[in-house]
């Protein structure tokens, strides 16, 4: 049995990605077991992610597993965040809803210190959204890091990022935690960032097939990524838009949904190019020490027919239809 701590900021993807974890913790063969989830403002302010991410467990049935608050990625630094992404809520309007779920009195830092201590070498931590409570405990005890076995992270670019010319989102929020961790000496990394999350575009087939499948989840699901639908056709006349933090997880199920490299991976912390990932990969620089993989690109349609395969498993044979239409 796999532990496994969610570090998030929901967001839309991240609702996704939270979503599929619970799905795929309920099925004995995945031997998934989430431990607890932790917040960190990003996507929303931090107020609305932890009740975002409390309202998600209760929709899932998972009122068994802690949210514990974190900290302010974004807003201590000043940095404000278009809610034309992820709506005003994060959600895309749907973060309304009425919570009887309460998170927990332990904060993130500590939780994710205790937590891990009590399991060295057990817990793997993936990382949805800003690096600062993972920073936060990385500097509280030097032993953190060594005490996970695996972190895999959504974040960062190898090519462009999506906030500047250089710099992805979630590294770009804080720049300083970003190279903290990547510097911690975790024995295990994986960043999967936009060279490989540009590749897991969600298509208008796929949308017409979460209306069409009809469940609860599946029309939550349609109904929050219309936001993320409607910004890809404002910003570039797309009609598909990128799932990133599903992507992340569904590594920890199989990883050969991305293809990797290893690098040494280094945050430019301050600068023109603020919260960029420089990434020297091994093989093109002989003689460098490698402190991550690196996701270079994605698997597709193996990936979606993972998603809604274990989000949606009474509807396999309609997902590999549509799935192997829209991703020849």
């Amino acid at each position: 049995m796999r532990r496994l701590i969610i570090d998030t900021d929901p967001g839309i993807d991240d609702a996704i990605a939270l979503l599929f974890l619970c799905a795929a913790a309920a099925a004995p063969a995945n031997g998934l077991q989430i431990d607890g989830v932790t917040t960190v403002g990003g996507n929303a302010d931090l107020d609305q992610v932890t009740g975002n991410a409390l309202r998600l467990l209760e929709f899932a049935g998972r009122t068994d597993i802690g949210v514990y608050r974190g900290r302010e990625g974004r807003a201590a630094r000043g940095r404000e965040f278009s809610p034309d992404v992820h709506g005003a809520d994060g959600l895309g309007g749907e973060g309304g809803r009425t919570v009887t779920m309460r998170e927990r009195e332990e904060s993130a830092v500590d939780f994710l210190l205790s937590h891990t201590a009590a399991h060295p070498g057990e817990v793997t931590l993936l990382t949805l959204g800003p690096l600062t409570n993972v920073a936060a405990a990385v500097a509280a005890d030097p032993a953190f890091a060594g005490n996970v076995a695996s972190l895999v992270l959504m974040g960062g670019a190898e090519g462009g990022g999506n906030m500047t010319q250089w710099a992805e989102f979630n590294l770009w929020c804080d720049p300083g935690a970003s190279e903290a961790v990547f510097a911690a000496g975790f024995p295990d990394v994986v960043m999967v960032g936009l060279d490989a999350t540009a590749e897991a575009d969600l298509t208008p087939g796929i949308g017409e097939l979460l209306l069409r499948l009809d469940t609860p989840v599946s029309r939550f699901i349609h109904a929050i990524t219309r936001t993320y639908a409607n910004f890809a056709f404002i910003a570039n006349g797309s009609l598909s838009f990128d799932l990133h933090d599903p992507l992340a997880a569904a590594y920890l199920l199989d990883p050969e949904v991305i293809a990797t490299a290893e690098a040494d991976v280094t945050i430019a912390v301050d600068g023109e190019q603020e919260g960029r990932s420089l990434v020297a990969r091994t093989g093109d620089f002989p003689g460098t020490a490698a402190n991550a993989l690196v996701a270079t690109g994605a698997d597709t349609a193996r990936f979606y027919r993972l998603l809604l395969t274990t989000l949606f498993p009474e509807s396999a044979a309609e997902v590999e239809r549509v799935v192997a239409d829209e991703y020849r």
